[in-house]
């Protein structure tokens, strides 16, 4: 008997299963980089300054990568392989960071980490939409930051207690060991569909400037810089201060605060997702966007662990709206060229540019003058992407305003 095709109802459904693990498992391996790099290289006895220089060749690498590795995977027949060769990376990168707190192997494994996110993510994505088709892409993407949050969260949570009860470095072993796993259950996908196949050709014969030049791409790809411009530094200037406040308490603390937002996202991504289709892109994005400044600005008043944890609420309330319409967005805009990852690699471009200059430049203000500088800059940030998300985005999706509002928990596949 030939095997179901992905895109039927019982291919779809298994498919949706293998996306949810795949999801869990990628989350769970990037749970090592971020905050607790800073805690890592903070007990290093790096500066501010050192740890904004080495995050930010990571983000320079990132933003190098994005737009031609979104024109190889829209290219590609296999998406498959791409993720695999992305978790290979993942693995190296973390690998790398537990050998030692120097400059050259951090340097390096900022370097791989990237080029393997530029590729991870844009995949899952791509995948996502040959698998559940467009029509149900909205809830699709709500379920993928459901499960990368959950194996964030529990990654997170056992890096923690790994970093505390071992060592900072043992957070990074922990990470590699994760990667295998996750290569392993990308046998779970399915193959290249024909719809993938016919994708790939469409995006072959699409000039590039039909995507590159497209004003609401743009529009978008400025609110990209922005928000990761007020998001980027947050947790890295939290996580330094709750290091040298707290000690060896610190990789605890960030855990927790990791896990908060993560909590969130699960919670509240599927019901983004179908919201998204039922009252349109723009309202969540505003009010997603609309809780970076509060945030920032809270943490410039105090920062004590217990507040911390509250306002990680925000993190996950702006991380559900930024992580959820993002592909939505993105997949709007590109339906008629099928450029989707070069499109996808424009917005992670411009992300990367806010969080290159979010790290280094909130590094600098915090060692010159104070952290508290230093979270009021990342509050004008994101008051400036609320903004352009209310005056200068459009909105991309048709809102099914005839269909009744989703349940608050959608179960079923």
């Amino acid at each position: 008997m030939a095997p179901r095709r992905p895109h039927s109802p019982a291919g779809a459904r298994s498919g949706g299963y293998a996306l949810d693990l795949i999801n869990f498992l990628q989350a769970s391996v990037q749970s090592g980089f971020g905050p607790f790099i800073v805690v890592y290289l903070t007990a290093a006895r790096w500066t501010q300054k050192d740890i904004g220089f080495v995050l930010s060749v990571g983000t320079i690498a990132l933003m190098a990568s994005q737009v031609p590795a979104g024109a190889l995977i829209d290219a590609m027949r296999s998406r498959r392989f791409a993720l695999a060769l992305a978790t290979v990376g993942l693995m190296l990168g973390a690998a790398l960071m537990a050998v030692a707190p120097s400059l050259p192997e951090v340097l390096l494994s900022q370097i791989l980490h990237s080029f393997a996110t530029s590729m991870s993510v844009p995949a899952i994505a791509a995948l996502s939409i040959a698998i559940v088709g467009e029509r149900e892409i909205g809830e699709r993407m709500g379920r993928n930051a459901r499960w990368g949050s959950i194996g964030n969260g529990l990654a997170a949570g056992a890096m923690g207690a790994v970093g505390y009860y071992i060592s900072y470095r043992s957070v990074f072993v922990l990470a590699a060991c994760l990667s295998l796993p996750a290569i392993a259950a990308l046998a779970l996908l399915p193959a290249a569909t024909p719809h993938q196949v016919h994708r790939a050709r469409r995006a072959e014969s699409t000039p590039l400037n039909q995507v590159l030049l497209d004003r609401r791409l743009l529009a978008y790809a400025a609110c990209a810089v922005f928000f990761q411009l007020s998001n980027a530094a947050m947790l890295q200037l939290v996580g330094a201060e709750m290091t040298r406040r707290s000690g060896t308490r610190a990789s605890l603390i960030i855990a927790a605060a990791i896990v908060v937002p993560q909590v969130v996202v699960a919670l509240f991504s599927p019901l983004t997702g179908r919201l998204a289709g039922v009252w349109g892109r723009k309202i969540l994005l505003v009010l997603g966007f609309a809780a970076l400044p509060l945030r920032a600005l809270a943490f410039a008043i105090v920062a004590t662990p217990g507040l911390v944890l509250v306002l990680q609420i925000l993190d996950g309330v702006a991380g559900t709206a930024y992580g959820v319409l993002t592909p939505l967005i993105v997949a709007d805009l590109s339906h008629r060229s099928g450029r989707f990852n070069v499109a996808m690699g424009v917005v992670g471009l411009a992300g990367g540019i806010g969080a290159a200059l979010s790290t280094y430049f909130a590094g600098v203000i915090a060692d010159d003058f104070g952290t508290r500088a230093a979270f009021l800059g990342l509050a004008a940030s994101g008051a400036v992407a609320t903004l352009l998300a209310l005056l200068v985005m459009p909105e991309t999706g048709v809102p099914e305003r005839r269909l009744k509002p989703p349940p608050l928990y959608p179960v079923g596949a």
